[in-house]
């Protein structure tokens, strides 16, 4: 806009506060385009966090509560489930099969959390993580050994040197003590390696790194949860193992909410 002699006082500051809404105007149009394009779909990809997991309280007795209301009405197929997916598993050595029944078993409690009913086909899909569940297993099969045949030849040689005197068997009883205290301190940092898998589709050396940090950030917690498991385990396996078939399955159902209190939900 020109302004010539004519021009009033106000027409000229008029004209100044029209330029100015001009300059601003452009400079916020005439910014670069994104190259995001806000119509496309959002990605449902989900990389599983490696994060420290959070420390949350862990009651075993309530774990245990809340697992056979869980189960609710379909607690003998569960049970079922859970004595062919240990039967089957114990078929080939060194845990090949033992891998992917056990992801088996937590994608049934995890079909049974989401309201579903369970099937027993869903114990076999396991064997869709074959190689993750079958790698976990080696590394834990392979600590463990590690662990408990030194103590094994410690006791034979113990008892050799005693040549079967009250002071050998005193050893002997000892050290039965000591691999089963360490059998669960062994199986302490892979209490949630196979629902990791289950759910998130982890590696081998990936569930195990992260359940890992989930029991040492939660260490308390997990010892009284595996004391309580490993207590209740030998009492049923006392009056003739046959309570221990029926607490199998609660068992299974509390690691299994032991892993959601600490994990969260489900990843969508």
């Amino acid at each position: 806009m020109v302004c010539n002699g004519d021009t009033k006082p106000w027409q000229r500051l008029k004209i100044r506060v029209d330029s100015r809404k001009l300059d601003s105007f452009i400079d916020r149009k005439c910014k670069p385009m994104s190259n995001t394009n806000p119509f496309s779909p959002p990605s449902t990809s989900v990389v599983p966090s490696l994060d420290l997991p959070p420390t949350v309280p862990i009651d075993p007795i309530d774990l245990y509560k809340r697992s056979f209301a869980l189960m609710g009405d379909q607690y003998w197929l569960f049970v079922g489930i859970a004595l062919v997916g240990i039967l089957i598993g114990s078929v080939i050595p060194l845990g090949i099969l033992m891998g992917p029944m056990m992801v088996g078993i937590y994608l049934c409690f995890m079909d049974r959390e989401r309201g579903q009913k369970v099937e027993f086909a869903t114990l076999f899909k396991g064997f869709d993580q074959f190689a993750n569940a079958l790698i976990a297993m080696l590394i834990i099969i392979g600590v463990a050994m590690a662990v408990i045949i030194p103590c094994y030849i410690l006791m034979a040689v113990a008892l050799i040197a005693t040549n079967g005197s009250g002071t050998g068997l005193m050893v002997v009883l000892f050290g039965v003590a000591m691999i089963f205290a360490l059998s669960m301190a062994i199986y302490l940092p892979f209490l949630f390696v196979f629902q990791l898998i289950a759910e998130r589709g982890l590696t081998g050396p990936q569930a195990v790194s992260l359940s890992f940090k989930a029991m040492k950030a939660n260490l308390v917690g997990c010892i009284s949860l595996l004391f309580v498991m490993g207590v209740a385990s030998i009492l049923a396996a006392l009056a003739c193992y046959f309570p221990a078939f029926l607490l199998m399955p609660i068992s299974f159902g509390a690691l299994f909410l032991a892993y959601r209190d600490i994990f969260g939900p489900r990843p969508v």
